[in-house]
């Protein structure tokens, strides 16, 4: 059985005036939990997932201290619309 091939989400938030472009390709892990494989402004890629006992999408890879919590935070918000919808 092949696998739904899922389109990327391109969208671009503004973090402190500064407009940052993003990419996240959707997907659903083994624990059938939305994730998605995000970049942004050509950053490498980082895994973000639902956290349900925080009920928010936050970032879920070994590099996420590279992230600034804001740009963590813009993102998690910007995905979890997405999963809502």
């Amino acid at each position: 059985m092949r696998k739904q091939r899922t389109e990327a989400l391109n969208f671009e938030l503004v973090v402190d005036g500064t407009p940052i472009e993003i990419v996240a390709k959707p997907y659903i892990a083994a624990n059938e939990q939305p994730r998605f494989r995000v970049s942004y402004d050509g950053s490498p890629v980082h895994i973000f997932g639902y956290e349900p006992e925080m009920g928010k999408v936050i970032v879920m890879d070994s590099a996420s201290e590279d992230i600034h919590p804001k740009i963590e935070d813009a993102i998690g918000r910007m995905l979890l619309k997405t999963i809502a919808a």
